[in-house]
């Protein structure tokens, strides 16, 4: 009787499957083969001597983020198991490194802690929402101290109990970006009203500080002034830009537009539009209206 030794066992993951799904979620196929090796007069002749399907289920795991004004990100990990799983931990990670992990068996139906660095304060508040922690969701609110410079990668890693072990693992990465607001104009007219000349004030705030352009007409126009500072409680930049101008024709207008350029992508705000006709109107009402009031505290 001649014996055959195993040398080799190949897993080729594969989605192709025999077997249906079970219930909702996310299935892995592998196809395991087992190789043995018979030795010739010449050569090693490798022969399959089988093969089994493993069909596995995995943990949905969804990340999203969204800025919150005067507070900073709020990160968000939503989990769902499968029926008759159970929720055994979620490990939470900010660039590889773990900083906490949530264990329903041992911290109950939610957790929160607080973790704080020179740069930003992160608030974790992690919850349970329905049985034997099938669902729930881990809340990260991070709240900048400085101006954020780099990228961040989070990474929520959701695991199942046993027997199967199932885990789901999702990582997430938080830009140091966010689009300029939409551009503000202050007016201020001359001192002296005989003089068609303006003082146009534009501003707007994002992540990092935007630049200001101004077109006047048809043509690109340089700032007599732009200044930049960080808000500490917005958690944004500022930027203020002035420009002087000169009322020539009625029709002439003026805007100014805020741009961030970030990785060779360009993000704009709604820019402001400064119009010397509407603007000669105006200040038209504003003098009549005052002339008409001073008649009649006088009358």
């Amino acid at each position: 009787m001649r014996s055959e030794k195993i040398t080799m066992v190949s897993i080729t993951p594969t989605r192709r499957s025999l077997l249906k799904p079970l219930t909702g979620g996310t299935r892995v196929t592998s196809k395991v083969t087992c190789v043995s090796e018979k030795q010739t007069e010449n050569k090693f002749e490798l022969s399959k001597i089988g093969f089994v399907i493993l069909a596995a289920q995995g943990i949905e795991v969804n990340v999203k983020s969204e800025w919150k004004t005067d507070l900073g990100w709020k990160v968000t990990c939503g989990w769902e198991t499968l029926s008759n799983d159970t929720l055994q931990s979620v490990r939470l990670y900010n660039n590889g490194q773990q900083f906490m992990i949530y264990r329903p068996e041992k911290h109950g139906p939610s957790k929160s802690e607080v973790f704080r660095t020179p740069d930003h304060t992160m608030d974790v508040d992690c919850t349970v929402t329905s049985e034997r922690g099938q669902s729930g969701r881990c809340i990260v609110t991070l709240e900048p101290y400085q101006p954020p410079i780099y990228d961040s990668t989070y990474t929520c890693e959701v695991s199942g109990e046993r027997p199967m072990f199932r885990i789901g693992k999702m990582d997430y990465v938080l830009k140091s970006l966010v689009p300029p607001s939409n551009a503000h104009l202050e007016v201020v007219p001359s001192e002296d009203l005989a003089t068609p000349r303006v003082m146009l004030n534009c501003s707007s705030q994002g992540l990092p500080a935007p630049s200001i352009f101004w077109t006047v007409g048809d043509e690109k126009a340089q700032a007599d002034f732009t200044r930049r500072e960080w808000n500490a409680s917005s958690k944004l930049w500022q930027t203020w830009s002035s420009l002087t101008f000169t009322k020539t024709k009625p029709s002439m207008t003026v805007e100014c537009l805020p741009e961030i350029n970030r990785s060779n992508e360009t993000f704009t705000g709604k820019p402001a539009v400064y119009n010397a006709a509407s603007s000669k109107d105006i200040n038209a009402n504003i003098f009549f209206g005052a002339i008409f009031i001073i008649y009649h505290r006088l009358s």
